[in-house]
């Protein structure tokens, strides 16, 4: 497990302004850098000294990534959003309400002000014993210390786990799922597109991974489609406690009633 008894190591900080700069800095690094968002999740690993880096890719100066447009009946939301800002502006309100309610729900109004939607996607898991060191599968190790009867699991998976039962610890991302959302992904000066559905991926594809992010790219923006526009939704975050908790599951749907049929 890992010991605290230090500060924390010096690390280069890289903070730029531009989305090009952004992206060719951290397509330059690949793994030896750290991409920051809000922080929220960065702060943790790095201050427990888990996971260490020698570079941090800072990104709240870059403005391309910030805020909601819409478009085409749809939404463009930048990576960098904050979840107070997405869960309070008018066109998520009245259109993908779903979203809102998911996003109002993440942690503390304090870590919404600063926590970004792209960080909330693409979050590490928050089990036990792979966020306190141990050698577990995710870490490289042979074995999944959460996977018996008396570990410490509650927030685990039940179903479709494949010798890791860690899960994404993420509110905002079945709801996502749900909108038929689409993930921007930005590597260098290339693009690729990959639905909210195949953004996560569990052990059964790649056990050290929570998403399809690899070193070097950079979640810029998601889109969420006209299609479910002002539909009935309903999402519900199930918990332990009704304060700042994370998810023992979370349910999202969309509803739409076209002449009695419901789609």
């Amino acid at each position: 497990m890992a010991t605290v008894n230090d500060v924390i190591p010096p690390f280069q900080l890289i903070q730029p302004t531009s989305l090009d700069e952004a992206s060719e800095a951290a397509a330059d690094l690949g793994n030896e850098a750290w991409i920051m968002a809000g922080g929220m999740d960065s702060f943790d690993w790095l201050k427990d000294r888990t996971k260490r880096t020698g570079t941090i890719i800072e990104l709240s100066r870059v403005r391309e990534l910030q805020g909601v447009r819409e478009a085409n009946g749809g939404l463009e939301i930048g990576a960098m959003t904050t979840l107070t800002d997405l869960a309070e502006h008018p066109a998520v309100l009245e259109n993908f309400s779903m979203l809102a309610e998911a996003a109002v729900l993440v942690a503390s109004p304090q870590i919404r002000h600063q926590g970004t939607i792209g960080g909330n996607v693409s979050q590490d898991t928050r089990c036990t014993y792979y966020r306190g060191g141990w050698t577990c599968y995710r870490a490289g190790g042979n074995t999944c210390y959460a996977n018996t009867p008396s570990a410490i699991n509650r927030e685990h998976a039940i179903l479709q786990a494949s010798r890791c039962v860690a899960v994404s610890p993420s509110d905002t991302a079945p709801a996502l799922v749900a909108l038929d959302a689409q993930m921007v992904i930005r590597r260098g000066s290339s693009e690729r597109v990959i639905d909210a559905a195949d953004y996560f991926v569990g052990p059964e594809v790649n056990i050290t991974r929570m998403t399809v992010l690899e070193p070097g790219d950079l979640l810029t923006t998601i889109r969420i489609p006209a299609t479910w526009a002002g539909a009935r939704f309903y999402f519900e975050k199930v918990r332990d406690r009704e304060v700042w908790d994370f998810p023992l599951v979370n349910v999202a749907s969309a509803i739409r009633e076209t002449g009695g049929r419901i789609e």
